[in-house]
């Protein structure tokens, strides 16, 4: 019997594992045939985030410059003088955490879904879809925005979930250093879209608040204002995310990382920066337990400190900026465009991190004329 099972062979339950691989025996339930695919992310990170996976994938192209467009076709760039972003093969970064975990010592099971999960006083038994019973100690749940291990321990479901969809296609952009984001509600209510050009494609997308309807739908008008419209399509993706903090990220025998415990930067959607800062956290708490024979919920709990700790300022002022953004109308968005045009603004945008989206935008509102011209928008937002 393994001591700990982790449900989920994505970067979360990848990184986890290999975390706690070199103490323990460790057994990765992972629904794919391999880790990685399908791809459901844009593989847009910081040099930071690459840094602290400890593999390296292929970069494709790395970005300096940001481009907003507001639904009024107003547009407003900022150059950042150094990279800010890379874009990889996100792919083959999950391969490689599941390969450092192996390496490590950790066993996976591939092509077998986690059917349900049993948390009892003596141990957790994992039922997979061949049929198959896993018995362990203690269970990780990173299965994803539809977690079952999360459901096992009767957490709430997510606070707001939003739906994306991906292309890449063949064109090659003038750009090269640029990334684009589209604003408005005829391309991305609840969210926003981006054009990510790497040689001779272009990854382009949108996510959606589920309340708008399938993210498609808004797809053909991205297309049409990037200029994409057109061109061939040579590979499509799709999937959801979760937003806002978790309650509870932890159990009897459980803890949650990644998608499963909302680990996921609001403004932005990703979610890599979060879960390599909590996988160290978990893997503390974790094995100091198994060591102590003690895996209740009051000595896990310690889990959701530390992460919080981390990470947990992020994600909540995240979240309410995500709330006001999304209860703004588009000719709101456009008088935000029309006051942040401004040296001032592009300065303090250059030295921000992509890490940290929510610390940018309330460092901007310490900006005092900026702050009284965006206010009474802003508190539209708020009230509505």
């Amino acid at each position: 019997m393994p001591d700990i099972v982790v449900v989920g062979g994505g970067p979360a339950g990848s990184t986890s594992a290999t975390l706690l691989a070199g103490s323990h025996d460790v057994t990765v339930v992972e629904d794919h045939e391999r880790s990685g695919v399908p791809l459901q992310c844009t593989g847009l990170i910081s040099p930071e985030v690459l840094e602290l996976s400890g593999v390296r994938p292929t970069i494709f192209n790395e970005f300096s410059v940001l481009r907003a467009h507001f639904p009024d076709g107003r547009t407003f760039s900022v150059d950042c003088g150094e990279v800010k972003a890379i874009l990889i093969d996100r792919s083959e970064l999950d391969l490689l955490l599941s390969e450092k975990a192996m390496d490590a010592g950790a066993e996976y099971l591939t092509s077998e879904r986690c059917r349900s999960c049993d948390i009892g006083r003596d141990g957790v038994k994992i039922s997979l879809s061949s049929g198959k019973v896993l018995e362990s100690r203690a269970v990780v749940g990173a299965d994803g925005h539809s977690s079952v291990v999360r459901g096992a321990i009767g957490c709430e479901p997510p606070r707001m979930t939003i739906r994306g969809i991906q292309l890449d296609v063949r064109h090659e952009c003038d750009d090269q250093d640029t990334i684009d984001v589209w604003m408005g509600s005829d391309v991305a209510p609840g969210f926003f879209g981006w054009t990510i050009p790497y040689g001779d494609r272009v990854r382009v997308g949108l996510c959606t608040e589920w309340k708008y309807g399938a993210p498609n739908e808004y797809l053909p008008a991205l297309l049409r204002k990037a200029g994409l419209d057109g061109c061939d399509v040579l590979a499509k993706s799709c999937g959801k995310i979760p937003l806002g903090l978790q309650d509870r990220t932890y159990s009897d025998r459980t803890l949650l990382i990644g998608d499963a415990a909302c680990q996921v930067k609001p403004v932005s959607g990703g979610g890599l920066y979060p879960i390599f800062k909590s996988a160290p956290c978990l893997a503390h708490v974790l094995d100091d337990a198994l060591e102590r024979d003690d895996l209740s919920a009051s000595r896990l709990s310690e889990y959701q400190r530390l992460w919080r700790r981390e990470v947990g300022r992020e994600l909540k002022n995240g979240f309410r900026l995500r709330r006001i953004y999304n209860n703004l109308r588009d000719d709101e968005l456009n008088r935000i465009g029309s006051k942040v045009d401004r040296d001032s603004v592009r300065k303090a945008m250059s030295s921000a991190s992509i890490d940290h989206p929510s610390s940018m935008v309330l460092g901007l509102m310490r900006n005092i004329p900026l702050a009284l011209g965006l206010m009474p928008t802003i508190l539209k937002g708020v009230m509505r």
